[in-house]
């Protein structure tokens, strides 16, 4: 068994984490698993696979996989030569078309820029020469509210009413609903906007908690950070209901009865929630993290 193996196996043993566990959160073989801890990466399907599986592998158990990787690097499988030359091929190629293709981007866009530019300037001259034209009107300057009147009408000619004399509209009194006004949002349950949930007790990676409010227990878990593995069923030992894993801003909602049974392979990359109230992961360091809401039971039963 290499050091590294046992630094790895030894991380999994003290979070209690099985080699199954380990299998259901990276989605690697156990065979892999196995010989990533018996130090015969001979076995994993080639250089890239190995040093990606044992980056995965030191993720699941809570170690920091750049320094497993940069302490043991003596231990992993060297890079084959033929991938190193073939890597260096394609850098050298993408590095000779960059120049080429940043050069016809810079062009097309200067293209693009000079004709906005140019409409832009005849625009500006159109709008600038049209608010320069003023009617000659007869008699010099008038004033808005002046009157004009026509020859032939002399002093008797009824005089055309301005648009400030008119009769106003009176408005309409049909009311538009207030933009600030507050609604009940009808798409919330009534149960999740009252839920509360109170933490009870803690035996080791096992967290108890009460909930208030609702008659079925609705679970919501988001991944705010990285990636987690999931598990949810109605009580321990029971088939999960639900299980997976969930990537960064990725999201499930399960419904269950009276009771749930939580299992989170990293909570603290876990937003949780139930019925609408949030339970704090942050201060779950056991990986995996087992947690259980139970109804409380209303005063009446």
């Amino acid at each position: 068994m290499s050091e590294l193996g046992q630094v790895l196996q030894r991380a999994r043993e003290e979070k209690g984490i099985t080699l199954d566990d380990i299998q259901r959160i990276t989605k690697i073989q156990r065979r892999y698993l196995e010989a990533i801890e018996r130090g015969h990466f001979h076995v994993l399907p080639g250089h890239f696979y190995a040093r990606a599986f044992v980056k995965s592998y030191a993720e699941a158990v809570g170690l920091d996989p750049n320094h497993i990787m940069s302490h043991f690097q003596a231990d992993l499988p060297a890079q084959p030569p033929q991938e190193q030359v073939e890597r260096l091929r394609r850098r050298r190629v993408v590095a000779a078309n960059n120049p080429l293709q940043a050069g016809r981007w810079l062009t097309k866009t200067l293209l693009v820029l000079f004709i906005a530019l140019i409409i832009g300037v005849i625009y500006i001259a159109v709008v600038n020469s049209g608010m320069n034209i003023q009617p000659a009107l007869p008699g010099g300057n008038l004033s808005p509210g002046a009157e004009i009147v026509k020859p032939g009408q002399g002093g008797n000619a009824t005089p055309t009413p301005s648009p400030q004399s008119q009769t106003p509209i009176p408005p309409s009194t049909d009311t538009e609903p207030d933009p600030g006004s507050t609604a009940v949002n009808p798409e919330v349950p009534s149960s999740e906007q009252q839920a509360t949930i109170t933490f009870e007790s803690q035996q080791g990676a096992l967290y108890n908690y009460t909930l208030s409010g609702g008659d079925k227990i609705t679970v919501k878990l988001k991944v705010v950070d990285d990636k987690c593995w999931y598990g949810v069923s109605e009580a321990k030992g029971k088939k999960y209901v639900k299980e997976g894993t969930l990537k960064k801003d990725e999201e499930v909602v399960v419904e269950l009865g009276k009771t749930a049974y939580i299992r989170l392979g990293k909570p603290m990359a876990v937003e949780l929630t139930v019925n609408g109230a949030h339970v704090d992961t942050s201060n779950m360091k056991y990986m995996p993290s087992n947690v259980v809401v139970t109804m409380a039971q209303s005063p009446t039963q």
